[in-house]
C-alpha cells in the first residue's frame, strides 16, 4: 500500500507538538514536516542532550522550515526510556515548564521504542522491550492526559498518538492464572525476539483501548498507528513514512478515537486485540501496568 501526499490544505499552523524519539529517523521526519506546516512549539525527546541539540539545529536549518515557519520554536528534552527515573523525571520537567509558561499541548505523539533483539534486562528490571514499548510509554500517555484535556478547544480537540507495529498480529497469548503476566515476560528461558517485540506492541495497543474507555474523543482524541519502522522496511523514506504520522493529527477525526491505523488507513484489530483472550489481556495487563507505575510515579493514574 503506497502512501499518498498529504492532502493540499493540510496545516498545523501555531500548534503545540509533541514527539519522543525525534533525533532520527520517523520522529526528526515527523517533526520537521510539522514545523514546514507552522507547528510551534515543537518538542522533541531525545536520549541524550547532544543528540537533542543537533537535531533541533538541524530542524531549524532546514530551508522550508525557514522559509514557511521563520519564528518556529524548538525545545529539546532528554529521556532515557528504560529508566524510571529518567520517563518521570522528563514527564515532571516537560509539565512544569507548560504550567510556568501558560501553555498548553495539541498534539503528542508518543513515537519513541526500540526492537532489542536478545534478551537484556532494563534497569527497572523488566525485559528491555516491554519496558520501552510498553511501560515506559504508558505512564507518559496517562501524565501527559490531563495537559492535553486542559488544552481541548471547541475549534481543536488535542491528540495523543501511541505508535505502535503491525508485529503485534504476531503476539502469542498465553497468560498464566497464578502468576503476574508482565512479571513472567521477564524469564530469559521463554524468551524470544520477534514475539516479544510482538508481545511489547500489542500490550501497548491494549492499554490504548482500556484508557479510550475511560477517556471520551470529546476530551482527547487517542489512537495508534503502524510503526516506522514497518514502514521504513517497505522501501519508504522517513519523509514518505513521516505523512502518516502527520496525517493522523491533522487530518482525522474523533471516528480514529480507539482504533488503529496501517500508513494512512483505518486498518481493524485482529482477534488477537478483539478476541476473548485478548479483551482478557487487556483488563489485566491494564491493571498490572498501573501497580507498577503507582509504585515509581505515586499518583500517576488520575482520575479519569
Amino acid at each position: 500500500m503506497s502512501i499518498p501526499p498529504l492532502p493540499p490544505n493540510t496545516t498545523l499552523q501555531g500548534r503545540s507538538f509533541l514527539i519522543t524519539g525525534a533525533n532520527v529517523g520517523l520522529g526528526f521526519a515527523a517533526a520537521r514536516l510539522a514545523l514546514q506546516l507552522g507547528a510551534s512549539p515543537v518538542y522533541i525527546t531525545t536520549r541524550t542532550a547532544k543528540k537533542g541539540d543537533k537535531a533541533r539545529d538541524e530542524l531549524l536549518a532546514d530551508p522550508e522550515v525557514k522559509k514557511k515557519n521563520p519564528n518556529a520554536i524548538v525545545k529539546v528534552y532528554e529521556v532515557e526510556m528504560s529508566k524510571w527515573d529518567s520517563v518521570t523525571s522528563f514527564a515532571k520537567k516537560f509539565l512544569d515548564d507548560r504550567k510556568t509558561a501558560g501553555e498548553g499541548l495539541d498534539i503528542a505523539i508518543l513515537n519513541a521504542g526500540l526492537v532489542n533483539g536478545r534478551f537484556v534486562l532494563a534497569p527497572t528490571g523488566n525485559e528491555m522491550d516491554v519496558q520501552v514499548n510498553h511501560l515506559s510509554t504508558a505512564p507518559l500517555a496517562l501524565l501527559l492526559l490531563p495537559l492535553l484535556e486542559r488544552s481541548t478547544t471547541p475549534e481543536h480537540t488535542a491528540r495523543l498518538t501511541i505508535i505502535s507495529s503491525m508485529a503485534h498480529l504476531r503476539a502469542r497469548l498465553t497468560p498464566q492464572d497464578d502468576i503476574g503476566y508482565l512479571p513472567s515476560l521477564n524469564d530469559k528461558k521463554s524468551f524470544s525476539p520477534v514475539l516479544q517485540y510482538s508481545l511489547s506492541k500489542l500490550l501497548i495497543i491494549l492499554f490504548l483501548r482500556e484508557l479510550c474507555e475511560k477517556v471520551t474523543s470529546d476530551k482527547v482524541i487517542i489512537w495508534s498507528r503502524q510503526s516506522g519502522l514497518a514502514i521504513c522496511t517497505a522501501r519508504s523514506s522517513p519523509e514518505k513514512g513521516a505523512i502518516t504520522y502527520i496525517d493522523a493529527v491533522a487530518n482525522i477525526g474523533k471516528e480514529s478515537h480507539g482504533l488503529w491505523y496501517q500508513k494512512t488507513r483505518l486498518t481493524p484489530y485482529s482477534k488477537v486485540v478483539t478476541g476473548p483472550e485478548g479483551k482478557k489481556l487487556q483488563k489485566r495487563s491494564w491493571d498490572e501496568t498501573l501497580k507498577q507505575l503507582e509504585q515509581v510515579s505515586p499518583g500517576v493514574d488520575p482520575d479519569l
